[in-house]
């Protein structure tokens, strides 16, 4: 029984001695497959870490890239946004100088024609004559079967005006005289109308009124007949006289 005993522990020592050298083997083994691993996953994580660094870096650069576009794009905003801004200013400022320039122009004109009005208005307390002022003239259309409504050729100019208060002038029957000058430096006379002074000096004219002037003022009207041959568009002349002597002056525009 003890031989037996004796047996069964020597097989049971033998068993786990081989126990004991296989996991010994086991676990070298397995040491070493770890420190390979440890030295293989260091080196890539070495690697791996340089890989970041580089791609770190070429991120730095991009956003420097970045950062250096958008300044530029910042810088060219800005001179853009400067020169719209001179843009702007200068065009403010030349309209500004058309819109005075503009101004000066419609001042002298206003000039010219005051002058022109105090010249045909002159004063009447330093002129024995009669003085015609507010001179109008409109072309008038007379329509029949044979004038037509498309036919845009004037017939008459109506010519009205004012005869200026004087009271140095002698009141009474006054004859004035109606001149109307075409664009071609002609006088339309329909019936080559002129009157004569006693010195033979002739006055041709268009039309004529017969007026009572009591040193008031006096409006008249009176309707030229025009020649067709004589009527081209452009500028016209009309002058009054009065005994040979122009009382007033103006121009007609017919279009």
């Amino acid at each position: 029984m003890a031989i037996k005993k004796n047996k069964i522990t020597k097989i049971s020592i033998i068993i786990l001695m081989l126990l004991l050298l296989f996991f010994s083997v086991n676990y070298f083994k397995v040491k070493m497959e770890f420190s390979a691993f440890k030295k293989h996953s260091e080196l890539e994580i070495q690697v791996l870490e340089s890989q970041l660094g580089e791609i770190l870096h070429k991120y730095d650069s991009l956003s420097l890239v970045e950062k250096n576009q958008q300044l530029l794009s910042l810088a060219v905003d800005s001179v853009n946004q400067v020169n719209s801004n001179l843009v702007n200013d200068s065009v403010v400022f030349y309209a500004r100088k058309a819109q005075a320039l503009n101004a000066k122009i419609a001042a002298k004109n206003q000039a010219i024609l005051n002058k022109s009005n105090n010249s045909n208005t002159l004063n009447p307390a330093i002129t024995n004559r009669l003085v015609a002022i507010n001179i109008n003239s409109k072309g008038v259309k007379i329509y029949s079967n044979i004038y037509k409504q498309n036919n845009s050729q004037i017939q008459q100019l109506r010519v009205c005006y004012t005869l200026q208060k004087n009271e140095i002038v002698k009141s009474g029957d006054k004859t004035l005289y109606i001149q109307v000058v075409n664009p071609k430096n002609q006088i339309i006379s329909k019936d080559n109308l002129f009157v004569e002074n006693e010195s033979g000096v002739k006055l041709q004219y268009s039309a004529l009124s017969e007026v009572n002037y009591n040193k008031t003022d006096t409006d008249v009207c009176a309707y030229v007949d025009l020649v067709q041959n004589k009527t081209p568009k452009g500028k016209y002349i009309i002058n009054i006289y009065n005994e040979f002597t122009k009382i007033g002056s103006s121009t007609f525009d017919y279009r």
